[in-house]
């Protein structure tokens, strides 16, 4: 059951009482400036609060994800970053070779981005990129980035040493209690291929961030 669902049930059965919420806004407003601490969710404090949240997510990001689940169990084969899956997401014929093309974390989610424009019939609302971090720009600059990462947004990490060209990409499956559950490709050794996998948020040093799809 995610976040919502659980509290209004809360609210439903009565655990949750307007005592609760008006202790949470108030704390809310004490930790944020300009809003007066009176405990009433009014508008100025609302805006502040949509604004941590972010826009709502796109449909393009909601497919996106469905595709990268469609997609799970697809990867390498016959070797390191190589096989028709992988040369298909960076634009290629497969070739028969076992070459190595290069990692592909990237290649998959601007794919999965283009495959959910085109099931939609709407514009591709990014520009693709191999690079993982250069890709999470593109998104953050299209759309937003986020704090409370919801399904479908992408999520960043540092590859190499932090602060150098090397990244990781994936999408967001959901969120919850400090615990970040996602979808990747190209992690780990050969054959690596797209999973599902768990973070725990508080402990992950490499962490950039999160963004969303406008």
């Amino acid at each position: 059951m995610n976040a919502n669902d659980y509290n209004k049930q809360q609210l439903d059965n009565g655990d949750l009482t307007p005592a609760h919420i008006t202790a949470l806004t108030a704390f809310w407003q004490d930790n944020h400036s300009g809003l007066s601490v009176d405990g009433k969710c009014g508008p100025a404090t609302r805006e502040t609060l949509e604004a941590a949240m972010g826009p709502p997510t796109s449909d393009v990001a909601k497919e996106a994800l469905d595709v990268a689940i469609e997609n799970i169990g697809n990867g390498e084969e016959g070797g390191n970053n190589s096989g028709p899956f992988v040369e298909m997401l960076k634009g290629k014929v497969w070739d028969g070779d076992n070459d190595d093309d290069g990692a592909w974390c990237a290649d998959f989610v601007g794919w999965c981005i283009e495959q959910a424009s085109d099931r939609l019939g709407v514009d591709m609302p990014i520009q693709r990129s191999g690079g993982a971090k250069r890709l999470f720009r593109n998104i953050k600059m299209a759309g937003s980035e986020v704090s409370n990462p919801q399904p479908g947004d992408v999520v960043c990490w540092d590859r190499g040493n932090p602060g150098s060209w090397m990244g990781h990409i994936g999408f967001v499956e959901k969120y919850e209690d400090g615990i970040l559950h996602t979808v990747e490709g190209n992690v780990g050794r050969y054959p690596a291929k797209v999973r599902r996998f768990m973070h725990d948020v508080l402990k992950d040093t490499r962490l950039i961030g999160f963004a969303r799809l406008p």
